[in-house]
């Protein structure tokens, strides 16, 4: 059975291609492109040496435009958008105490903007009373950490 090289760089260049759409980062495309040009300089008759050279001098050449050019344009398209949650919106609001908050205890609730949350304050022995206002610090887990608000 006698296989050309021609077909050996494009099985090769196929083979990068695969690992390419299985990894989606930009990892083999150049390989898969050097591989494809030296298999067009194997098909024209080139000598195995020169196959070889074109095929990593034509890689590492796609290699630094992937890097340089599109590896960040196609970051910057794709790029992770961080949406606010409702959550977020807490930050800063003011609540009312709706169970008792004692901290040491790991018990209390408060109701800011119509949503019923369990609350812990900042100090272990702080115990905040019901009815009384609170501001909203942060989200720890599934509770608010708030701190007593006191109307200036």
């Amino acid at each position: 059975m006698d296989i050309s090289m021609w077909v050996l760089w494009l099985i090769l260049a196929v083979i990068f291609i695969v690992i390419e759409g299985i990894t989606l980062g930009l990892t083999t495309i150049w390989c898969a492109v050097g591989s494809a040009v030296a298999a067009i300089c194997a098909y024209f008759g080139a000598p195995i040496g020169i196959q070889i050279l074109v095929m990593v001098v034509v890689s590492i050449v796609f290699f630094f435009i992937c890097v340089k050019w599109i590896k960040p344009q196609l970051n910057e398209r794709y790029k992770r958008k961080e949406n606010a949650t409702n959550a977020d919106r807490l930050f800063g609001e003011i609540g009312v105490v709706i169970k008792t908050i004692d901290t040491l205890e790991a018990k209390g609730q408060v109701k800011v903007k119509g949503q019923v949350w369990s609350a812990k304050t900042r100090e272990e022995n702080q115990v905040i009373p019901e009815g009384a206002k609170v501001k909203v610090l942060a989200i720890e887990g599934v509770k608010l950490l708030v701190e007593d608000y006191k109307e200036e």
